[in-house]
């Protein structure tokens, strides 16, 4: 059960678990001890994001918070949108798109080719 609200992004909050939640989901022991709020967790993660210099790593950081902490993710672009919009968007979204294949993680939505049309 715990293990499950971990591995989706939709309910995940990473160490924003409070100790009463660990308890009942089970999953003390599976999360560093230190209880952190979602405006720590932001704050850490941003520190960690303006300390890489490619806009295409920083993507990457980006799409892979989406794909752990997904509140954490919105709540980071919501406060950010001006920094962060050029990461998810343009300029950066299209050397993204063009390296997607290699740098694809987990699936996301639905994808088309050319094959499929029709």
């Amino acid at each position: 059960r715990g293990s499950e609200v971990l591995t989706n992004p939709l309910y995940n909050k990473g160490t924003a678990f409070k100790s009463g939640e660990r308890d009942r989901l089970r999953f003390r022991g599976l999360l560093p001890h230190r209880v952190m709020n979602i405006h720590k967790q932001k704050e850490r993660f941003l520190l960690a994001l303006r300390d890489v210099d490619s806009n295409i790593r920083k993507n990457v950081m980006l799409e892979d918070l989406h794909d752990r902490n997904e509140t954490l993710y919105h709540r980071v672009l919501v406060d950010h949108i001006e920094e962060m919009a050029p990461l998810i968007y343009t300029p950066t979204v299209g050397q993204a798109c063009q390296e997607f294949g290699t740098r694809f993680r987990r699936p996301r939505g639905m994808y088309f080719g050319e094959e499929d049309r029709g």
